[in-house]
């Protein structure tokens, strides 16, 4: 009974040895160009027998089975499954060629696969985790996901490592990953407070080489803020990055307290800064230039309800900073009696609520308020 047993063993050992391929089995196909069973026995050979020869052999398969994928019209989802199989190997997972086509083979597939399957958000996560570290990768299917409430992950998530990487300077330069820029350092900012390190966070989210792009970025939204907040950030950026001169921030600061902040640390910075300015006029004039330039010009002030913080700090300017509120009453009532030209409208949007308040006459000349009295008869 014994001998039977072993018997049987042995004729089971050969027969599946008999089964596995030999390094030039895999030869043979390979020059066959016979794909599908060159991978389904590649792994025949021994670990410790896969040397460059079967490295080599298993790198010419992979590229020549992605190419043969590429060349179809469409991507089927069985070929983007066998392409994401092969790269779990590790020969081909480090072939930077076949990681190139497989790139390819997977957005092509997704782009066209999301359009009409929301159950390849599964695939495209997957994807993504197999090489998340690839900046290309993370910057194209941010570029799907973009907008897609679907995605199950954020555009930072997806953008990290895209930033990080010496490719960061050509990545930086697209408005939708400067805005996931922002919104992340924006983030950190408000978890930091105004003495947090805020150099630190940012140069542990973007290399080196997406800086001045940021930089670009900072000072555009301090001139020109899509959301007052946004400027607040802007500052603390340049700050950071020692870009911040006195010139800046006399600016500011300035237009903080006039964007109607909460009062709090920044606000005594920016009262105190005011407060500096009256006794200089050229740097005033510094302000005022810049502040012309804006449009609409800073009067979220006049819409608050909090009519003493509104009296306190309008009298502040009127000691302080007497040029800035004549200047924009002028321009108020040069839109009111028609007589500027304002293509993106009325420059200075709350200024009706300042001219018809019982505040007018205590900071601006009483002609400036006759003047815009007769602007509102036209």
């Amino acid at each position: 009974m014994a001998k039977l047993l072993l018997l049987i063993v042995v004729f089971s050992s050969v027969s599946w040895a008999a089964n596995e391929y030999t390094l030039q089995d895999l030869e043979v196909l390979a020059k066959e160009g016979s794909a599908q069973e060159f991978f389904a026995h590649a792994l025949d050979i021994r670990p410790s027998e896969r040397q460059e020869n079967w490295k080599s052999l298993v790198s010419k398969m992979g590229d020549d089975f992605a190419r043969k994928v590429l060349e179809n019209s469409e991507i089927k989802k069985k070929d983007f499954l066998k392409i994401e199989e092969l790269f779990n190997w590790p020969s081909l997972m480090s072939d930077d060629v076949f990681k190139v086509r497989r790139q390819e083979i997977g957005i092509r597939y997704l782009k066209k696969c999301l359009k009409e399957n929301p159950s390849c958000w599964e695939d495209f996560k997957s994807f993504w985790e197999k090489d998340k570290e690839n900046p290309e990768i993370s910057f194209k299917l941010a570029e799907i996901s973009l907008k897609n409430e679907a995605s199950p992950l954020s555009t930072w998530n997806l953008l990290e490592a895209s930033l990080k990487s010496p490719l960061s300077e050509f990545y930086c330069k697209k408005d939708f990953v400067m805005n996931a820029l922002w919104g992340k350092i924006e983030l950190d900012y408000i978890k930091l407070g105004t003495e947090g390190d805020l150099l630190k966070k940012i140069d542990q989210t973007v290399h080196p080489d997406c800086l001045p792009s940021l930089m670009a970025e900072a000072r555009k939204r301090l001139l020109k803020p899509p959301r007052i907040q946004d400027r607040e950030v802007a500052y603390q950026i340049l700050k950071s990055q020692s870009k911040a001169d006195e010139d800046l921030t006399d600016f500011f600061y300035t237009v903080y307290l006039l964007d109607n902040p909460a009062q709090g640390e920044l606000f005594n910075y920016s009262w105190n800064r005011v407060r500096e300015l009256g006794g200089t006029i050229l740097r005033r004039e510094k302000v005022l230039k810049k502040l012309r330039d804006l449009d609409p010009l800073p009067d979220e002030l006049l819409s608050t309800l909090d009519e003493t913080k509104k009296r306190v700090v309008l009298k502040h300017f009127r000691t302080y900073f007497p040029e800035y509120l004549d200047f924009y009453a002028d321009q108020c009532i040069k839109f009111y009696s028609g007589k500027g030209v304002f293509p993106l409208g009325n420059p200075t949007i709350h200024c009706q609520k300042l001219m018809t308040s019982d505040l007018a006459p205590l900071v601006l000349d009483d002609f400036k308020i006759k003047q815009f009295q007769e602007a509102q008869k036209i």
